[in-house]
Formats: structure tokens, sequence, C-alpha cells
């Protein structure tokens, strides 16, 4: 099925599709909508809106407002990097990791932790935090190439490291 232009960032907990598209959008920024199946479509009510995922309840979203900064500058802090953030409908949305200038990206929920990438020991590894952005924990340690996609199910991190493919199981803290 087409949804026009958009591309697929998730699920909502109750199955619908989560994308990222700039087709009704105002701002040249992507926004994320979800996909019934029904085709109905349904705008989230964030400007800006890259990647996200929900909680268990389907209540809170947490997002990263921009894409990735695609220049060759690794560890780069400034504007543009991503951020996370979190947004539960009805109410402003608050920035999780404005405490680092740096890079964290791809939230992934699971079991009341916010699960992410980040660059904030030098090189990209996964890391996590609690749903209101508190106790922080670096999950990998890897030095050189740097986590990439990674993507959540079922309590296991996938992710890419260099042409390398790893995954991460949550309960036991071991990558394989």
């Amino acid at each position: 099925r087409s949804f026009g232009g958009g591309t697929v960032v998730g699920w909502t907990p109750d199955g619908k599709i989560l994308f990222r598209t700039s087709q009704y959008n105002g701002l040249p920024s992507p926004q994320l909508a979800t996909l019934a199946d029904d085709n109905t479509i349904t705008l989230i009510p964030l400007s800006q809106a890259y990647e996200g995922s929900y909680s268990a309840d389907g209540k809170t979203l947490f997002f990263a407002r921009r894409p990735p900064n695609f220049s060759l500058a690794k560890r780069y802090q400034g504007g543009l990097a991503q951020t996370l953030w979190k947004f539960t409908m009805g109410m402003e949305a608050v920035p999780l990791s404005a405490d680092y200038p740096g890079t964290s990206e791809r939230p992934m929920v699971w079991e009341g932790r916010v699960y992410f990438q980040s660059d904030r020991g030098g090189s990209m590894n996964l890391w996590s935090m609690d749903q209101a952005g508190k106790n922080l924990k670096q999950h990998t340690r890897h030095s050189g190439f740097d986590v990439r996609q990674a993507n959540l199910r079922e309590g296991k991190i996938v992710y890419q490291m260099g042409s390398d493919i790893y995954l991460y199981d949550i309960a036991s803290g071991a990558d394989r």
C-alpha cells in the first residue's frame, strides 16, 4: 500500500504504521504520521519529527526532531545534532537529551526505558534512560566504528557496526 512518499520508521502499540513524510508539512522538515488498516492517515501534531517510538500504552512518543547530520564530521556538537524529545498528547514536547550537545538518535522503547544511539562516550554506542530522561546507562562500549541502524524487537537490539551485524540482548546485557 502506498502512503505518499513516506518512510516507515516503526509501529504504534495498536498496530498502525508510524511513518515520516514531508507531504503535509508547510516547513522543509519531516513530520511523523500513522497509517491505519483502513488507509486513514493521522498526522502527529509535531512540526518537526524524523523518527520515533511509542511507550507501551501508546500515549507518549519519544522522537528525534531532526534528520541525522550527514556531514563527514564525527562527534558533531552543534545546532543540527539530533536530540531526543518526549511528546504526550495534549502537552508540549520536552527535550530529554538536552544535557549533551552531541548526537542522541533512534529512540526505541522497551519496558519503561528509552534505548538509543549516542556518541556521548566518544564512539556511537547503545544507551538508555528512563522515560523522564533520567537514570542514563551505557550498554555497549565499542570504539572505532559506530553503532548504526539500531532496531529493537522483543527485548533485543540488532545494529550494524562497520560491515558486521550485532545483536544486543537487553535482559542479559550481552552482545553477540
